[in-house]
């Protein structure tokens, strides 16, 4: 397994954790678990989020990438668009898209632009202390929504996912968004 790959094992192991699920079983952990604390939750949210900038910083291969991410790059035609996407899985899709010597776009970019375009907005805190981004109302023009969700042991959440012309949209917009500070 490459270095890339461990590294996204383990934003995806510990983004589960911080959600309440078992990453080796996909059940919801039980409610006193340490994991459903909100200062733990919080911690491991925050380690998800800096092993996603840490990849997104680094080459996909021993190689450097040298190459700037294009929009023109990403055969667009070959992206497989499904029914509902999270903002990284379609990154992740993305990246299968461009040259492997080209930088990656990272959903947190992605996020970012979607932010300051005022199509996501930062949620109020749940019961447990917790945020997310959501969609706002013209997020939810393009395609946007966000839905509430329940789990054993953690309760609500809110996930925040694109259908078909969302992933458009933002398809269209790749050049734009990777031009995101």
């Amino acid at each position: 397994m490459e270095e890339k790959d461990k590294i996204a094992l383990a934003q995806d192991w510990v983004r589960k954790l911080a959600n309440g699920i078992n990453p080796l079983t996909g059940n919801a952990v039980n409610e006193d678990d340490v994991v459903n604390n909100v200062h733990i939750s919080r911690c491991l949210f925050y380690v998800a989020d800096l092993l996603g900038k840490y990849t997104e910083r680094r080459p996909r291969s021993n190689s450097s990438r040298i190459i700037p991410f294009t929009a023109s790059a990403v055969q667009k035609e070959k992206y497989n668009y499904v029914e509902a996407i999270s903002i990284s899985a379609f990154a992740r899709e993305i990246e299968k898209l461009i040259p492997e010597d080209m930088k990656a776009l990272g959903y947190s970019l992605m996020t970012n632009w979607l932010v300051q375009n005022g199509l996501l907005t930062e949620s109020e805190p749940d019961t447990n202390g917790r945020t997310f981004r959501v969609a706002t109302a013209k997020g939810e023009e393009i395609g946007i929504y966000s839905e509430e969700r329940e789990s054993e042991g953690r309760g609500h959440y809110l996930i925040t996912l694109y259908n078909r012309e969302a992933q458009r949209f933002l398809l269209e917009h790749l050049e734009e968004i990777s031009h995101v500070h």
